[in-house]
């Protein structure tokens, strides 16, 4: 759909090779500039972004919208992608294309409940049906819901597939059983040149920090970095590897880089947190984590994490606080009890004598 607007494009300018003027009064651009923005696309897309933020204004058809956001979304600028596509979508909000793309968009924003909705919209949808059913797989396993996972992927007719999206299909039928199958051979069946493929990429530099040598896995990354700076899975990557070498500052950039090229990312958030954890950096944990929603399933683990944070920071008065306000909602969870005793050394009184502010007692 992008390359039928550019078209159009090409076709309303090459009535003359000079810069004309729109209904509106703008410029449009010559045949030979749209040209060249179509013939490397890859290295281009920031021309063509900078060229559309300049006709797009108020108003403009759902279509502009769409296209920037597909090249926004080419250049791994999801957030921004993200804005576009919801505008699009305000104007066509049943439009295949449309819907895709933001499916796409919020898969890649680790908003896959959104994602899910939006590709269970257009699941029926034959054309782009391996697609579709390739992104609702990936989207169950970040889920962890590997059973569904399955089930989407045996939807996939293997025999239509090309040799690249069978590789694909491999991949991601390892991934399904990984509870089974040991990471380490699933990166032994990546190499340098499958990891050209954007979606298995992600899975590679997620995975293979632990089983590739430290000097590989750094130029891996670092060369696609540079061909992909926007791109937060790859910065976030990148963060975890400075932290495990000891680079604490350059790790907390590219941590902070990552963040800004998220919205709400409770995951990261988390992650951020026990990053700051490990390094005793307390108090910026708990700015992290105070920003974890509440209504998500990880969110059992940040009461926990705030009690330690206040424990290690000398803060008896909310670490107190915090262990008596989560006996209410996580009556069975034993981690609570266990920090107390390890650092306070209380034991349970059978006569009672000395009151556990953990301890329910039941008639």
């Amino acid at each position: 759909m992008k390359e039928k607007f550019l078209l159009i494009f090409v076709i309303f300018c090459s009535i003359s090779c000079e810069p004309t003027k729109d209904f509106k009064g703008e410029d449009i651009p010559d045949q030979k500039y749209i040209s060249s923005l179509l013939r490397n696309e890859k290295s281009q897309n920031q021309k063509v972004i900078a060229y559309l933020n300049q006709i797009i204004k108020e108003g403009s058809p759902a279509y502009l919208y769409y296209l920037r956001a597909n090249y926004l979304f080419e250049s791994r600028q999801y957030k921004k992608a993200n804005v576009d596509i919801q505008m699009a979508l305000k104007a066509s909000p049943r439009d295949f294309d449309y819907l895709l793309l933001a499916g796409q968009i919020a898969f890649n924003l680790e908003k896959f409940t959104s994602a899910l909705n939006y590709l269970n919209l257009i699941k029926s949808n034959e054309k782009n049906h391996s697609q579709i059913f390739f992104l609702l797989t990936e989207v169950s396993l970040k889920l962890n819901n590997y059973k569904l996972a399955t089930y989407y992927l045996n939807q996939i007719r293997k025999s239509d597939l090309s040799l690249k999206n069978q590789f694909y299909y491999t991949i991601l039928s390892n991934l399904c059983l990984t509870t089974h199958i040991p990471k380490a051979n699933l990166i032994n069946i990546l190499d340098a040149k499958s990891i050209q493929d954007t979606r298995l990429q992600r899975i590679y530099f997620e995975n293979a920090m632990n089983y590739t040598s430290k000097y590989l896995y750094q130029n891996q990354l670092l060369k696609v970095i540079n061909e992909y700076p926007n791109d937060p899975h790859l910065l976030r990557f990148w963060a975890r590897f400075l932290s495990k070498i000891n680079q604490f500052k350059l790790a907390e950039l590219n941590y902070q880089k990552a963040i800004n090229q998220f919205e709400q990312i409770d995951n990261l958030y988390l992650e951020v947190s026990r990053f700051y954890m490990f390094h005793r950096n307390y108090p910026t944990a708990l700015i992290y984590l105070n920003k974890i929603k509440q209504d998500l399933e990880l969110f059992i683990d940040v009461p926990f994490l705030k009690s330690k944070c206040y424990l290690y920071m000398g803060d008896n008065l909310h670490y107190k606080s915090m262990m008596d306000s989560v006996k209410l909602f996580l009556k069975n969870d034993t981690r609570f009890y266990q920090l107390k005793t390890k650092h306070f050394g209380i034991s349970v009184d059978s006569n009672l004598v000395v009151k556990d502010s953990l301890l329910t007692i039941r008639p």
